[in-house]
This record gives C-alpha cells, sequence and structure tokens, in this order.
C-alpha cells in the first residue's frame, strides 16, 4: 500500500469516528424528543407512579439526558453497549443471534447480485445495441425501479401461491434441515438483491464502454493482442473503480431494505429488531443497531475507495 492510500485510510477512518459519534448523539436526541415513555410502556398504562419512579431510577432515567448519553458513551468505548430496556439483556446478547442471521442474508444477497451484475454488464457492454443488450438492460431496469415489497410481493405470490416451489416465510428455525433454510432464503435474497444488481449492472456497462472506447484498448486490439487478455488485463480493472463505488452505496442501501424484507417475510433479522427498538423506544438497543449499520456502510464506502485507487494508478487519493 502506497503512502498516499496509506494516509487516505487514516483519514477516513478518523472520519468514520466523528461519523459515528455524531450518529449516536442524533439518535439519542431524537429518540428523547418522541412521545410516549420508556417506564410505561415496558409497566403498560396502569402502572402506579411509584412503581414507574422506580423502574426510572433503576433504569436511570431520572437523570438529566446529557448524563445519559455520557454514561452510554463511556461504557460503549470499554465495549459495554448498554443493557436493553425492553428485554433487561445486554444489547450485545440481544443483538448476536438477529445480527447473524442478518449477515447471511445480506452476504447472500450481494455474493448474488455482484457477480451477476458485473458479468451481465460486462456481456451488455461487448455487444452494446444488440437485442440481448436491450433486453437485459430494460428488465434489470424494470427490477431496479420497483421497492423491495412490491418485488418480494410479486415473487411471494409467483413462487409460493401460484407455483408452490418455495416457502413465503424464512422463520430462521435452526432445526430445520438444512435444504429447508436454502429454499426459505431464496425469495428473501433475490427481494433484497435484485434491486442492487440493475444499479450494479448500468455500471458496469457504462463504464466497461468507456473504456472499451479508449484510445489504448484500440491501439491493443490493432497489435494483435488477444481479445479476452484485454478485457480481463485492461478493461476490466478499470471499469470496475466507479462500479465498486455502486457497490458500496448498494450495501448501505441494503440496511433499509432488510427492514423491508425482513418484515415482509418474517425473517429474524436486525431489521426486525431495529422496527422494534424504536416502537418500545429502546434507546441502547436502537443505538446500537444504527452504529452498526453506519459502521459498515463507512467501512463498505472506504473499501471500495481504496480498492479502486489500487485497481486503477490514475486515480490519486483525495
Amino acid at each position: 500500500m502506497t503512502r498516499s492510500v496509506a494516509f487516505f485510510v487514516a483519514r477516513r477512518l478518523v472520519l468514520l469516528v466523528v461519523t459515528l459519534f455524531a450518529v449516536s448523539a442524533l439518535v439519542f436526541v431524537v429518540t428523547r424528543i418522541l412521545p410516549g415513555d420508556v417506564a410505561t410502556m415496558i409497566l403498560g398504562q396502569y402502572a402506579t407512579p411509584e412503581d414507574l419512579a422506580t423502574l426510572r431510577r433503576r433504569l436511570g432515567l431520572d437523570q438529566p439526558a446529557l448524563v445519559q448519553f455520557l454514561h452510554w458513551l463511556a461504557a460503549m468505548l470499554g465495549g459495554d453497549f448498554g443493557l436493553s430496556t425492553r428485554f433487561q439483556l445486554p444489547v450485545s446478547e440481544v443483538m448476536r443471534e438477529p445480527l447473524r442471521n442478518s449477515a447471511l442474508l445480506a452476504a447472500t444477497g450481494i455474493a448474488f447480485a455482484v457477480p451477476v451484475g458485473l458479468a451481465l454488464g460486462t456481456f451488455c457492454a461487448i455487444r452494446r445495441g444488440s437485442a440481448w443488450d436491450h433486453i437485459v438492460s430494460g428488465a434489470t431496469v424494470f427490477a431496479a425501479a420497483m421497492p423491495e415489497f412490491v418485488t418480494g410481493g410479486i415473487l411471494i405470490v409467483v413462487f409460493s401461491t401460484w407455483l408452490g416451489w418455495l416457502p413465503p416465510f424464512a422463520g430462521g428455525n435452526d432445526s430445520d434441515s438444512i435444504g429447508r433454510s436454502i429454499s426459505e432464503l431464496v425469495l428473501p435474497v433475490l427481494s433484497l438483491s435484485l434491486v442492487i444488481l440493475g444499479y450494479i449492472l448500468r455500471m458496469m456497462r457504462t463504464s466497461a464502454g468507456e473504456v472499451l472506447d479508449s484510445e489504448f484498448v484500440k491501439a491493443a486490439v490493432l497489435k494483435g493482442l488477444d481479445k479476452r487478455r484485454i478485457l480481463l488485463f485492461h478493461v476490466l480493472p478499470i471499469a470496475l473503480g466507479p462500479t465498486l463505488a455502486v457497490i458500496a452505496l448498494s450495501i448501505g442501501w441494503m440496511a433499509g431494505g432488510l427492514v423491508v424484507v425482513e418484515s415482509l417475510f418474517g425473517f429474524p433479522g436486525i431489521g426486525r429488531l431495529l422496527v422494534f427498538a424504536i416502537q418500545n423506544r429502546d434507546v441502547p438497543l436502537l443505538q446500537t443497531i444504527t452504529l452498526v449499520v453506519a459502521a459498515v456502510y463507512a467501512l463498505a464506502n472506504l473499501c471500495a475507495d481504496v480498492a479502486q485507487r489500487l485497481l486503477d494508478p490514475r486515480v490519486i487519493a483525495r
């Protein structure tokens, strides 16, 4: 890694820390101004004032907002993300299983969308203007234009209700067979990945087309170099640069898609847990989930920028 890239990574890591602090502070402030009370949500509307006061004191809700935030921040820096006010369990314990499920769902969606999008984008760039180019590009643009809940609903109707090939829900039950678990993931993965696949394909098609039209590629063809070698070692490394930025953004978009897809298919992931935390004003849980999502988004963009600079020497770290 060159010195310029190392400096760029260090600067972005500092910015990442500042961003996570700002996100945590914003979430804390927003949850404080929302209507409702955590103690009332836990004990119910018929709880006595004495019980409510006791619970607020035990949860530290009777302290000033700034003191609560500083206590949470100090504990987080020590590796303690606090106690879920709703579950009365450590946040890390509450998030362990949903985070693992969402990571599996997102990783499977990325593993499907990225290589397929890159391959189809390269295919369309090579055959620009052909019937295949119009068919593939049009189909993926149509898929990308539909939100996840529409795509998921159509997939459930077609492949579960009409054809009966796949289950409509993904319960994430570990006792099920491997085949059943895989079949439950198919529809959620397709709903989550079809949107980003279209963006990846369009960017790869555009980038690869521009590189194919460049002078150095034309010169390489005139010199008689093998077309596969030109494509693999000259076109793809440069065309991948701008596409990596779209892939990184797509990983961030997946966080929002997880909420919709997991709710639609009943998948026990971090998206459904986020909705639960918002509904119950579980501030420590909400803050931690938000920080995890923000960190994944920022790290994905950092990795994409570094990879772009390593793939294309013409790109200079800003």
